[in-house]
């Protein structure tokens, strides 16, 4: 007489369920760093200062406000690659039209001063009371990746070419 067994579970589906919830809790542990998502002035102008040590492209960013990254298809390639390994497109879906975090292709910012290159650093360096981790902060991402990324992000701009605010 052969013995009932009961049917062996699919892996794959907790696998991913375990993947999605270690990478919520690493989200979740990021947020809540020491920095506030809504620094002071003092903060942000300490970050946005020019250091001798900056990449070039860094020291242009935060002396022009400007991404020199913008447009740069090898950045943007790039920026898509880190985008995927820290989760950005877990939480705003690989095309960035937004999941369980906002949609970025739109231009209808969550908050405003994402319209600008200095606005969406700064929601990236030091995250956001909305459940954003703040990447910079937690040293996840060096300044010069963060403009990458947003390279990326400004690629996928799916809105009227007039509205544009970053350029």
């Amino acid at each position: 007489m052969k013995k009932w067994c009961a049917p062996r579970l699919e892996r794959r589906p907790l696998a991913r369920l375990s993947t999605t919830l270690a990478i919520l809790a690493l989200v979740a542990a990021a947020s809540h760093s020491s920095s506030s998502a809504d620094p002071g002035d003092e903060e942000i102008a300490g970050v946005l200062t020019p250091k001798d040590g900056d990449p070039p492209a860094v020291g242009r960013f935060k002396e022009s406000g400007k991404n020199p990254y913008n447009k740069d298809p090898g950045a943007v390639a790039e920026g898509f690659r880190l985008a995927r390994a820290v989760a950005c497109t877990h939480c705003h879906g690989s095309d960035l039209s937004g999941l369980i975090g906002p949609d970025l292709t739109s231009g209808h910012w969550r908050y405003p001063r994402n319209g600008t290159d200095k606005g969406l650093f700064q929601t990236v360096y030091f995250g956001t009371n909305g459940g954003m981790a703040a990447w910079g902060t937690v040293g996840s991402l060096t300044e010069d990746e963060i403009l990458k990324i947003m390279a990326f992000v400004r690629s996928q701009y799916r809105g009227e070419p007039a509205a544009v605010t970053w350029e």
